[in-house]
């Protein structure tokens, strides 16, 4: 799965601030608690009443998505997707009901179902915001940076400048990636200027600064941006942090913050599985005789995946196969089956890096072209 998954409409964990100005500090610390949402109970058996409702079950979707981005709960995108589909099948004219849909389709990776998702809204409502913030998410993770930024050009006079630029931003940093100091300082002068929005998108505009930073060879400047909502952050913004943190050689951060986490967590996400095996190793290398829990951990979850030929998890599977236990020809295979997927950054990257294991020239991206998982 691609790192940044810079998607407003499935942040869940809205932030409130004041005009900013990045402060430094050596101590972070993470707090996070499993949800407890008492209207999910009434939506469900809302939705046991209406099950033809549109209305009744985007409500209940969109109560499993917000969930489904925090650490151990991704279940719950399936959840969303089970109450969706028959609705769907049905092919209801309902605009929500398809954003919905496109919404929980992305996070699977079934990008051409997503996409077609949207157009039913966008014909209906061709400056829906939500909508075209998708679409120019999805053309970012299929290398169209021109469409990305087309599609959030249709946003002017609709949506607020802030929204319209930070979106527009994204699309240039990879139509002209030579310019990402630029970029980054646009949009962070924006923010000291007016400061982050006291809804969701600051948690967008935030790991939108962290990643034009890093992906710029600033992983300090990315550190500060990120450690403003690392209180009680979703599955994403922790895997993005954690890799700020490993860039930074602070390893052992990675442990102290991650492992409350993922102990509390129902479930263990691969994406903190990795990085916690990524930091205890490193650490291992500098103390003989450490324990290797988290990497037998994920060894075996890497195990399964295989089994399954996972191409969901395809960067994870890479990103194991060239840091925890090198493997030259499965890095490029799983590298080479998640870049058919994400083509951004952080995917070419890691095919650059397999390639390099394997002394392939990458003169080009492969062509692969895989079945969307149902």
């Amino acid at each position: 799965m691609n790192r940044l998954l810079l998607i407003l409409v499935l942040l869940s964990a809205p932030l409130i601030a004041a005009p900013y100005t990045p402060t430094t500090g050596d101590e972070i610390v993470a707090q996070w608690a499993a949800p407890s949402n008492p209207a999910l109970q009434s939506l469900k058996t809302a939705s046991r009443l209406q099950p033809n409702n549109p209305a009744t079950i985007v409500a209940l979707a969109n109560s499993y998505i917000a969930q489904a981005g925090q650490p151990g709960q991704s279940r719950f995108y399936g959840l969303a997707q089970a109450a969706l589909k028959p609705l769907i099948e049905k092919n209801i004219s309902h605009k929500a009901l398809w954003l919905t849909w496109a919404q929980v389709q992305q996070h699977q990776h079934n990008f051409e179902v997503a996409q077609t998702a949207l157009e039913k809204v966008l014909t209906e409502d061709p400056s829906n915001e939500t909508a075209n913030l998708l679409a120019a998410r999805i053309y970012i993770i299929q290398e169209k940076p021109l469409a990305a930024r087309n599609a959030c050009l249709k946003l002017l006079g609709s949506a607020d400048l802030l929204t319209v630029t930070a979106c527009s931003i994204e699309a240039n940093s990879y139509l002209h990636p030579n310019d990402l100091t630029n970029n980054y300082q646009q949009l962070a002068d924006l923010i000291n200027r007016q400061g982050l929005p006291n809804d969701e998108r600051a948690t967008w505009i935030i790991q939108l600064l962290a990643d034009l930073a890093l992906r710029n060879n600033d992983p300090a400047t990315a550190a500060t941006w990120l450690a403003q909502g690392l209180t009680n952050a979703n599955l994403n913004y922790l895997a993005q942090w954690a890799d700020v943190q490993l860039a930074l050689n602070n390893s052992q951060a990675v442990l102290t913050t991650l492992v409350p986490i993922v102990n509390a967590a129902p479930e263990m996400d691969d994406a903190l599985l990795l990085r916690l095996a990524l930091s205890e190793k490193n650490i291992g290398k500098e103390q003989i005789g450490r324990e290797t829990h988290w990497q037998t951990q994920l060894t075996e979850r890497v195990e399964l995946r295989e089994q399954r030929q996972d191409s969901l998890h395809a960067s994870e599977l890479a990103m194991y196969y060239l840091d925890i236990a090198p493997n030259a020809k499965k890095a490029l295979y799983w590298a080479e089956i998640n870049i058919a997927n994400t083509r951004e950054y952080t995917d070419k990257n890691l095919l650059a890096r397999a390639q390099q294991l394997n002394e392939v020239a990458p003169t080009q991206l492969p062509n692969v072209k895989l079945r969307a998982q149902q």
